[in-house]
């Protein structure tokens, strides 16, 4: 709540000063252990984030405004980090991570269909070049839930990612390889454990990626015996057995030396720039919060001196002005005493 209503505005600025509420707690972790891991808490900072999220969409009756969209933007990329710092992501999901992000990124994702002759084709559309970013990053946690153990958070990815594949064009040959490496990087991670629920999600999805890529990839000409393309009962079986088998190396060498390579130039080219820009911004989340340290640390200072000279300082002068006056008020008792002694003497 203090993340997203106790910041005004969508703007960068606004954004950098709510990314320093996440390099805070880095900077304090370093230093100090914290009760719960560093993880969960920031975890849970992004799972509120998305709950209010979706409560003022609620609020304004489902109508996204300039505002929503920002915030979805930039809270999207936060996340996308969020997933992409560890390769092993099992701890950093949960019931409602997942019931915040899809939602939102359902909220987020612009379709727009363009008629071609007899066949319309709905593309997603890049308004500008946050939304470029905004459609990767999501791509981006959608393959990172799919390759999730638990079968209720990979299966609404599955969806979306089926969905999405079906409504728009591959954009060239890069895009494919690098969803085709995706895919396939998981159903090798999971061929260990022989989960075959898990291959029913994915399987379908190799199977539109193949079919959709079939010659722009020249599958045609390096791996036209490839069983997906074969419209039989047992095709998605057959290409279990097919890519996991020790005796048929052709799949393998296919993804090494064909896919990998383009897979890799998408990386490069699309993936890692945005990347990179994170690794920016937390840079100046890091550098604005040091240097509100420090001016909080000079103004310390500053009214460190003002309390010593307003209020130390003549206390020490009151103190130095009460004491001589004690000093002279003795002093005049002790003259006084002895003219009495004195007087009596005399008598």
């Amino acid at each position: 709540m203090v993340l997203w209503k106790g910041i005004a505005n969508a703007d960068d600025e606004a954004w950098i000063n709510r990314g320093q509420i996440f390099s805070a707690l880095r900077y304090l972790h370093r230093d100090y252990e914290f009760y719960l891991p560093i993880v969960y808490i920031e975890r849970r900072i992004l799972e509120l984030s998305m709950e209010v999220c979706l409560n003022d969409l609620k609020l304004s009756g489902g109508k996204t405004t300039s505002v929503y969209d920002n915030n979805c933007r930039e809270l999207i990329k936060i996340v996308d980090d969020f997933l992409s710092q560890a390769t092993d992501i099992t701890y950093r999901i949960t019931e409602n991570f997942i019931n915040g992000i899809l939602p939102i990124l359902d909220s987020m994702l612009i379709f727009e269909e363009n008629g071609t002759g007899d066949q319309t084709v709905s593309t997603l559309v890049s308004h500008d070049e946050h939304w470029t970013e905004t459609s990767l990053t999501g791509l981006n946690i959608l393959l990172n839930l799919l390759s999730h153990p638990n079968l209720s958070y990979c299966g609404p990815a599955s969806v979306r990612i089926h969905s999405l594949l079906h409504s728009r064009p591959l954009n060239g040959r890069e895009e494919a390889a690098y969803l085709l490496s995706n895919v396939n990087r998981i159903l090798s991670s999971i061929a260990q454990n022989e989960d075959s629920e898990h291959f029913g999600y994915l399987l379908p999805i190799m199977k539109t990626i193949i079919d959709k890529s079939y010659e722009i990839l020249q599958m045609n000409v390096q791996i036209p015996n490839v069983p997906l393309r074969k419209a039989t009962s047992t095709a998605l079986d057959d290409f279990r057995q097919y890519s996991s088998s020790s005796d048929s190396q052709e799949w393998q060498m296919f993804i090494q030396r064909h896919i990998e390579p383009l897979a890799e130039h998408y990386r490069s080219m699309s993936i890692r720039p945005f990347h990179m820009n994170m690794k920016i911004w937390w840079n100046n989340c890091h550098e604005m919060m040091m240097i509100g340290i420090h001016k909080r640390n000079r103004q310390i200072g500053e009214e460190k001196l003002k309390f010593q000279s307003h209020i130390v300082e003549h206390w020490h002068q009151r103190r130095r002005s009460d004491q001589q006056r004690m000093l002279k008020l003795a002093k005049q008792r002790r003259i006084h005493q002895i003219h009495v002694e004195k007087e009596w003497k005399d008598r």
